[in-house]
């Protein structure tokens, strides 16, 4: 009897077929907007605000002063979701407690709809305000998000408004 053993390589050559089989079946639109993640630019948030390491995202600042972040993630292809703006907005504050919509707004993104919403709210016992500009383009959701403190939300709102006016997706 001959055993069968997967090795590193096998799985790998497995695995690439399996790649390659799945992605010719997406649409050409989705497989380019894949490619189109993280393949945008933003405005600088100024003095104060220092480049961090974004997590899940794909880029993030923090200004020590306000303990406020600002961050921008996009999903393109496979991730890309097509829902309403009102519902992606919602989905970023899905971890906030004790909501009270202070503004929403529906200003054109590199000429495209956007829906900004302003929210306070409790996120684990700490009062923020968090800020939520999402947007859909090519296959792809982008968001860009700025929170902070109830009490210092507004030092950094020029910060926030000069990272959306600088959004610009690159085909």
């Amino acid at each position: 009897m001959t055993r069968f053993f997967l090795t590193a390589t096998h799985v790998s050559r497995f695995g690439l077929v399996g790649l390659l089989a799945f992605g010719g079946c997406m649409p050409a639109s989705y497989r380019q907007a894949k490619r189109m993640e993280n393949q945008y630019q933003t405005g600088s948030p100024g003095v104060g605000w220092v480049a961090v390491s974004p997590g899940g995202a794909d880029r993030a600042w923090y200004n020590a002063s306000l303990t406020g972040s600002i961050y921008t993630d996009s999903n393109c292809g496979t991730h890309y979701r097509e829902l309403r703006l009102p519902d992606l907005a919602l989905e970023s504050l899905a971890g906030l407690r004790d909501t009270t919509t202070l503004k929403v707004e529906t200003p054109t993104v590199d000429g495209r709809a956007g829906l900004l919403r302003v929210t306070t709210g409790q996120l684990d016992g700490v009062a923020v305000t968090v800020a939520n500009l999402v947007s859909n383009k090519d296959a792809c959701t982008f968001d860009l998000n700025y929170v902070a403190p109830a009490g210092r939300f507004d030092a950094g709102w020029d910060a926030y408004q000069t990272v959306i006016v600088g959004f610009v997706a690159h085909r």
